[in-house]
Order: C-alpha cells, then sequence, then structure tokens
C-alpha cells in the first residue's frame, strides 16, 4: 500500500542497480505487506520466524517500483558458532505473486533474487540458501531465473512431495470430485450425529492436543516440539491469520480434528489428529470436509495437504489422495537453491544441513524410543 511504501526506505544498490529496502519492520507493517501477495504463506509471518529463531533472527527485503512493491520477503539470519560466519535462510519466499493478478511476476522474483544474493551475499558475507514455494509445474520459469541470478540448485535428501486440491470450483462439484471410499466415508460420518467445534482461541489448542497425544500414544510416539511452536505462534498472529483449528465431537468428546492456515490463495494442512473413538466414527473425513469449506469461506484458490509419501506412510497418503480425487494434483516442491561467498561459506551451509539432518534424525529416534519407553 501508498503508506507501507513511504514507510520504507529504498536505496539504489550499485551491485545490483535494483532499488530494495531492507529493514526488521514491525508485526502489522509486514502482515499488511503480506496480505497483497496471494504466495504468502504462515511460513513467511514474524510469529513463525520469531518462535523458530528467536526475536532478533529476522529482517525484511522489500523491492517496489511506481505503482507499489512488487516483491517481498522475510530472511532468518542464523550466526554458525566457532566458524565466524552466519547462513541466510529464507523459507516460502520470495513473494511475487500480487493479489488479483493471474500469475506470479517472475521478473519481480528475478529481482528479488540479485537483491538477496547482494545484500547478503556480496555485502555481508553470509551463505544464503533459498526454500521458495514452488512446484514442479513452475520448473521452466523458475530454474533459468536461479540459474541466471548465480545460485545453485541443491535437491532435497528427501521427498518434498505434496497433493494439492483445488478449490476453484463449487462446493457440490468439490464433493462429487472426491474418491468414491472417501466420499462414501464421509457419507457415514455425518449419520453419526457428530457436532464440529473450531475457533483460534487457546481452548481450541487443548481441545485437540487431547486427541493428539492419544493418536501419538497409540501410535507410541512421543510429541514432537513443532505442535507446541505452533500454539505459540498462534497467539502472536494478527486475528485475521490466525490458524483455524476444528475439532469432530462425539458426545462432547473430541475424535478427531484438523488444524489449517489460510494466508494468501493457498490453505495448508498443518496438523492432523484422530482419537481412538474416530477411528470408528470416520470423524477425520468430516473434519477435512469442513477444512475445505472454511477455506473456500476464506477465497483460498488451493488446499495443500502438506507432504505425502505413498512408501513410508501409505495410509495418510490414501486418505490424502482420496480427499484430492479428481480435484487436485501431486507434485514435487523444487528445494533447495544457494549463493555463496567462497568456499569456506559453501563448506560452512554444507556443514549446517548435515548437523540439521543428523539433529532431525535423532529427535526421530528418541522420539520412537520414548514411545516405545511408555
Amino acid at each position: 500500500t501508498g503508506s507501507d511504501m513511504n514507510e520504507l526506505r529504498f536505496e539504489l544498490n550499485s551491485d545490483s542497480d535494483l532499488p530494495y529496502s531492507v529493514a526488521k519492520l514491525d508485526l502489522d507493517r509486514w502482515h499488511r505487506i503480506l496480505d497483497e501477495f496471494e504466495d504468502a504463506s504462515i511460513f513467511q509471518t514474524i510469529p513463525f520466524c520469531s518462535v523458530k529463531a528467536g526475536f532478533g533472527a529476522y529482517e525484511h527485503l522489500v523491492l517496489a517500483n511506481d505503482s507499489g512493491i512488487t516483491a517481498a520477503v522475510q530472511v532468518r539470519i542464523v550466526p554458525v558458532s566457532l566458524s565466524g560466519n552466519s547462513i541466510t535462510y529464507v523459507l516460502s519466499g520470495p513473494l511475487c505473486h500480487r493479489r488479483n493478478e493471474g500469475s506470479p511476476n517472475w521478473e519481480a522474483f528475478r529481482q528479488a533474487l540479485r537483491a538477496l544474493r547482494t545484500e547478503y551475499v556480496v555485502r555481508r558475507k553470509t551463505s544464503l540458501q533459498i526454500n521458495p514455494l514452488v512446484t514442479d509445474d513452475q520448473r521452466q520459469a523458475c530454474l533459468p531465473i536461479f540459474q541466471g541470478e548465480s545460485y545453485t540448485y541443491a535437491p532435497p535428501k528427501s521427498s518434498s512431495r505434496t497433493i494439492i486440491v483445488d478449490l476453484g470450483h463449487p462446493l457440490s462439484d468439490l464433493r462429487k470430485g472426491l474418491d468414491q471410499k472417501w466420499r462414501n466415508c464421509l457419507n457415514r460420518a455425518e449419520k453419526n450425529d457428530l457436532k464440529i467445534a473450531e475457533g483460534t482461541d487457546d481452548t481450541m489448542f487443548d481441545l485437540f492436543l487431547k486427541m493428539y497425544r492419544e493418536m501419538l500414544a497409540r501410535k507410541r510416539l512421543a510429541e514432537p516440539g513443532d505442535i507446541r511452536s505452533f500454539r505459540a505462534m498462534q497467539a502472536m498472529l494478527p486475528e485475521r491469520h490466525k490458524m483455524n483449528v476444528i475439532v469432530v465431537l462425539d458426545q462432547g468428546e473430541p475424535s478427531a480434528g484438523a488444524i489449517i492456515s489460510a494466508i494468501g490463495r493457498r490453505g495448508i494442512y498443518l496438523f492432523g489428529a484422530t482419537a481412538d473413538r474416530g477411528m470408528k466414527n470416520k470423524a477425520s473425513y468430516l473434519a477435512q470436509w469442513r477444512a475445505v469449506q472454511w477455506l473456500k469461506e476464506m477465497q483460498c484458490a488451493e488446499y495443500d495437504l502438506h507432504g505425502v509419501n505413498p512408501e513410508s506412510n501409505p495410509g495418510v497418503y490414501a486418505f490424502k489422495a482420496g480427499l484430492c480425487g479428481r480435484n487436485g494434483k501431486e507434485c514435487e516442491f523444487i528445494r533447495y537453491f544457494e549463493a555463496h561467498n567462497g568456499i569456506r561459506s559453501r563448506l560452512v551451509l554444507a556443514a549446517a544441513n548435515f548437523a540439521n539432518r543428523q539433529s532431525k534424525t535423532l529427535k526421530n529416534f528418541y522420539g520412537k524410543y520414548r514411545g516405545f519407553q511408555g
């Protein structure tokens, strides 16, 4: 908006010939900018970055022209112990798809990549890793831009597949497009006298966590820290950006539920849970159908089911594939891209990525061990 433009100071940088602004914006100002972009998500919010990395570890880079802001991105800067180096991370950015525009502005995307490299690699001598919100159907548009701006493609070590449901049809058509078995289960759930509770306050998280922990006990897993992080984010998010917590009740007891985010054009399925009684009454089908309805109410065009792996988790894959039915597609996110200031910078990022993977492996192992210990 014009007021946001007036509050930012844009400088023409001789290294990139681009006017861009770098600042640590406050929550209100940054979230107003997020509202201008179709490709905004919870992963570009200040609460997400604050909870994950601490309040002092983020800032914002914004590009604009005479008509307004054209691209924006939140970055997280992490100092690497003992190395004297830092790593700049971008998750689900840069943002370049303005509201009410038919497609992303790839030229603005290119300019944002150049500005990021200029600011964080050339000027500040950090490593830079970008995990963009780009799927394989955008590969031809996206990859040449990264390559032209001197980024290196670093494919992920694990699957980044997901299923995206197209919400651009009437609810009646979306229901017809469900897989037949999935629709039959939804019909059964609707006949089971189940009630739906939903909202954004902390009491809804309490309800959800009750069955979430029951599910983890059934699967003999320890509770991951992620859900506690998202609960902390909820208290900090502006009301319009808060997650919706959906809980299906059977005689007042939580049976199944989902936590959904709707910022930008694509809603995201963040967490799901099914209590023991929900295994019989098909409550999870009702929870997901309510999620689809709510995302339509929020004017989202798509629903990202947030990861699938038919090999390691075939049951969840079948459930999500059935929800999608004929209404969407399976795709893969294109990640990661890196830029470096030299061989030392490259080695620091490689070591940090290896340490992160090992940490996740140990956490997963410890979670399963804790589960088996009761």
